[in-house]
């Protein structure tokens, strides 16, 4: 399958992208056995054990005897921590390709995310911004950082993740318009659409987005057939994707049909 630009051979991938590329396999097939990843990727079945043994460190695999399997049909929530180790160099390229779609003085909303920080941190670049934020980093970084305008939606705060989920509809969210809206997912598929591994996040992101003008998913291509357990939305419903150029041609084919795509440079 073609990548929508042209790549190094897999012989000659950096561990790091490999590593990526593994997760994807097993997340796709359920399961990876050592001599394919061999074969696939051109290494010694020492460096793939190798490999595996760091994804597993990383709770990202579960290694078997001769292989491995993903952790969850559902897949696993990362934290924070997890998170913000996985696919920086993207992220940040996504980050700087949504800072394009914000004009000064728009009224924005960015959910929680270790994508839409790299935004957030970009923010100063704008001018006259009011800034709707679920994440509790998110506003303590704005407030230090700029003079623009900062609400954070209450609500209870998901332990371990610093941003709030609203148990109810919000009165502040019915009452506000916003310009354009950034947030990002756990997993998107065409079939499946965005989806968070928690119902009350699910909820509360498709609540923000309800009151946006416009609305787009920032995700790596890392996260692509990935499915958790609550829908956000369908691809459909959003304005545009914004991913990295990872992304394989056939699934770019399949995605622009439903949504706009801005391939992050």
């Amino acid at each position: 399958m073609d990548k929508m630009t042209t790549g190094v051979s897999n012989k000659s991938l950096f561990a790091e992208e490999r590593q990526r590329k593994i997760i994807e396999t097993i997340n796709a097939n359920g399961k990876a056995v050592v001599p394919v990843l061999c074969e696939m990727f051109g290494v010694s079945s020492s460096t793939i054990r190798n490999d595996l043994k760091q994804l597993e460190s990383k709770k990202l695999i579960t290694r078997t005897h001769g292989g491995a399997i993903r952790n969850s049909k559902m897949g696993r929530e990362l934290s924070p921590t997890d998170k913000e180790t996985q696919m920086m160099p993207q992220k940040k390229a996504i980050a700087r390709a949504a800072l394009e779609l914000i004009d000064d003085g728009d009224i924005i909303a960015v959910t929680t995310g270790t994508t839409t920080f790299e935004l957030v941190k970009l923010l100063p670049e704008k001018k006259n911004l009011t800034v709707v934020v679920n994440d509790i980093r998110n506003a303590v970084w704005l407030e230090d950082h700029t003079d623009f305008n900062v609400y954070i939606l209450g609500g209870l705060v998901r332990r371990g993740y610093h941003y709030t989920t609203l148990p109810t509809r919000n009165e502040f969210l019915g009452m506000i318009n916003i310009d354009k809206g950034f947030f990002s997912c756990n997993g998107f598929s065409v079939e499946r659409g965005i989806t968070a591994p928690d119902f009350e996040t699910a909820k509360s992101v498709r609540e923000i987005l309800d009151v946006c003008c416009a609305s787009y998913l920032m995700s790596d291509s890392s996260k692509l057939g990935t499915v958790t357990f609550a829908q956000i939305a369908d691809l459909g419903y959003i304005n545009g994707l914004i991913v990295d150029t990872e992304i394989e041609k056939e699934d770019f084919d399949s995605i622009v049909t439903m949504t706009d795509i801005i391939l992050a440079e």
